[in-house]
Formats: C-alpha cells, structure tokens, sequence
C-alpha cells in the first residue's frame, strides 16, 4: 500500500475511533516510528517492542490528538519518551537482576526499600484522581510541558499548574512520611 499523507481529516477520523484511520496512519508512519526507536535503542528487537508500545499508546491517548497539529511531532515526542522508558527499566531490571544473581547477599535493605518505596509511589500515583493522574504522567513520565498538556487536554494552564503542584505535593508527602533514606534519594526527583 502506497504511503498516504497524513491529512487534517484523516487525523479527526482517527481520533473519533475510526480504525481504518488509525491503519492508514499506523501503515504511512510505521517505518518512521521504528528508525527512530532504533537509533534510540540500538536494537531492531526493542525498538519494535517500542514500536508497539507508541502506537498502542497513540490509540489509547488519541482524544489528546490536536488535529490541526503535526501527528508527526506528536508521535516523535512519544517515541522518544516510550524509547527512554524502555531503556530506564531496562537497566533497572539489569540491576537488581545483577544485585540478585551476583550475590544475594549484596542487595542491601536499601536497595529492597527504594523499590518498595517507587511500587507504593507508583501506586499512590495511580489513585490520584484521573485528570490528576493525566496530568502528572504527562508531565513527570511523558515530558509534556505544562502548556503542552492545557493545549492537549483542553484546559487553562493555571488548572494544569495547580493539578501539578496538587500531585507533587500528595508525592512528596508520602515520600516525607516514608522516613527512609530510599524516599530521601526519591525526592530529588520531585
């Protein structure tokens, strides 16, 4: 099937749900989407894993889909940040497979109470309210700038600033009360 040019109209077909919209886009950019993954990840494996994820993440998010913007622009920022994910829990999971199959011994209780403390701050996220939780993973997770998510969801940047510092200070609390040094080194992040 030949390329087809991303059109206005066919974006606002896709966002309304249309899957053959959603085909035509996946099939024109498929190969842009998997170079750019590739060049990331150094890995024709996972950059198709990543491949995956940005269009299965293009459908779920697409109600965040500006018609009148570039999808292209859209699915570069995507790849990039599911690329970088990717390779961040990739390296996570090296580590504490590292920790555990070198020397058991080795892992240390910091080590078990800093992924204790990132699952429950993880979890603590997820219960946020919704636009919260949208908010924040576009901010903190997706790398959205605060006027990027008003113009994305639609509402006033004050409203985006206050969901934000709301979300940050519900983390940073939790984080305070843990009362570990696993939370300390959390907070720096925040």
């Amino acid at each position: 099937m030949p390329n087809v040019a991303i059109t206005e109209s066919l974006v606002k077909r896709f966002i309304q749900g249309n899957p053959k919209a959603f085909r035509r886009i996946f099939d024109t950019l498929h190969a842009q989407v998997y170079a750019f993954s590739l060049k990331i990840t150094k890995s024709p494996t996972e950059a198709e894993e990543v491949t995956q994820q940005v269009f299965i993440r293009l459908w779920e998010k697409r109600h965040l889909v500006d018609a009148s913007r570039s999808l292209e622009h859209y699915l570069y920022t995507i790849t990039r940040n599911c690329a970088f994910n990717h390779l961040k829990q990739k390296a996570n999971q090296a580590h504490l497979s590292n920790l555990w199959v070198n020397n058991s011994s080795t892992v240390t209780e910091d080590d078990l109470a800093l992924a204790e403390c990132q699952q429950l701050t993880d979890e603590l996220i997820n219960s946020l309210p919704e636009k919260r939780q949208i908010i924040y993973k576009m901010h903190f997770e997706e790398g959205y700038l605060p006027a990027e998510i008003a113009t994305a969801l639609g509402i006033s940047l004050s409203t985006v600033k206050s969901q934000l510092t709301k979300a940050t200070k519900t983390v940073k609390g939790f984080l305070l009360n843990y009362r570990s040094a696993s939370a300390t080194i959390l907070l720096l992040f925040f």
